[in-house]
């Protein structure tokens, strides 16, 4: 039994360890595949509701992609023009950038006696440590735009095919089923399908509603704040905060600094610092937990080690994908009563089953 017990063990090892090399070494073939799986389940809703009214599934999944696609690249189109506008400030915000540190030198150097050559010289290689730190990380940000924009059509075809064989697809891991489980499972995994279909899909809409609302609001407390570049930041911080824990902060820090730059008074950064904070608190208790909350429920814990794995495997790619991909397994785990100990284990709540999934 032991040693049984010990090979099975390594048997499921060794599948980890295939499927993240797969992962890693298939990513420019299977990060397409992803998006458009993604972009597919959050349009399964209405490419439905546009075939019960007599429209041909074909062409309510081309309308139901080109129509999406066509507010993205207008979305893009505006924050890259923001970009544009934000880029004029540069030469500005580098001369206040200068004229604080010649301030905080002296401050040093009096308070200290500690002579302005070496502080520069420490200075200037911490920011060298920095400097290559943030370039990775906006490089990755960069580059993921790029190969999805690169890739755009086939993430479009990928998405529209998808949404005509849902049918044909749905059909093939229900005959797996039969061939494997037997006839008395297909009733049981037809019911999964339909609920893991239904139940992702409003989850992935609840996301983006949610950065859809936090994008509206935070323009608007930006403005009334006088922050410049306001829309540019709003969506910024609210499309980075699609990444769990990670992205709120490094959004938020962003307009942090650039409003302690760009702005004489001190008041102003306090503000937008607290403005994000108690807009956080807001996400955290009440938009995401109304709105995507009762769909999927994933503990930090496996939240955040989906985001670092993600990072690891596909980069900007998977901190943004793993997740959605981790609330999608919940869904099948809570269905499935053999898996039901997993969804439990990384989900954010005890579940109490009626009959235990796991018996001696």
């Amino acid at each position: 039994m032991k040693n049984n017990a010990i090979a099975r063990f390594n048997q499921v090892l060794l599948f980890m360890v295939l499927v993240f090399a797969l992962l890693y070494f298939a990513k420019p073939f299977l990060i397409p595949v992803a998006i458009g799986g993604m972009m597919a389940m959050l349009l399964v809703p209405v490419c439905k509701r546009m075939e019960q009214r007599g429209v041909p599934r074909g062409l309510a999944a081309v309308i139901c992609v080109l129509l999406t696609l066509v507010l993205l690249l207008a979305g893009a189109y505006l924050l890259f023009h923001q970009l544009i506008e934000l880029g004029k400030d540069l030469p500005m915000i580098g001369r206040k950038l200068n004229e604080m540190l010649n301030s905080g030198h002296d401050f040093i150097s009096e308070r200290f006696q500690l002579p302005v050559a070496k502080q520069k010289e420490y200075l200037q290689s911490q920011i060298a440590g920095l400097s290559n730190l943030a370039g990775q990380f906006i490089g990755d940000i960069f580059r993921f735009i790029l190969s999805f924009l690169v890739h755009i059509l086939i993430i479009t075809a990928y998405s529209v095919l998808l949404l005509i064989y849902r049918r044909r697809i749905k059909n093939f891991v229900l005959s797996l089923v039969s061939y494997y489980a037997g006839e008395t499972r297909v009733a049981e995994a037809r019911d999964v399908v339909d609920k893991t279909a239904a139940v992702a899909s409003a989850y992935l809409a609840g996301v983006f509603l949610v950065a859809l609302i936090f994008s509206v609001i935070n323009t608007i407390g930006l403005t009334i704040i006088g922050i410049e570049n306001a829309l540019f930041f709003g969506v910024m911080v609210a499309t980075i905060n699609i990444i769990p824990y990670i992205g709120s902060v490094v959004g938020s820090t962003v307009v942090v600094i650039y409003t302690l730059i760009t702005c004489d008074s001190l008041l102003t950064p306090v503000i937008v610092a607290f403005f994000f904070i108690v807009m956080q608190q807001i996400d955290s208790y009440i938009l995401t937990p109304k709105i995507t909350g009762g769909k999927i429920q994933l503990n930090a814990l496996f939240t955040l080690m989906a985001l670092l794995l993600g990072s690891l495997v596909w980069n900007v790619a998977g901190m943004i994908l793993f997740v959605p991909f981790l609330g999608v397994a919940k869904v099948i785990f809570d269905h499935v009563d053999a898996l039901k100990p997993y969804g439990n284990l990384i989900g954010d709540r005890d579940t109490k089953n009626k009959k235990p999934a796991i018996s001696r």
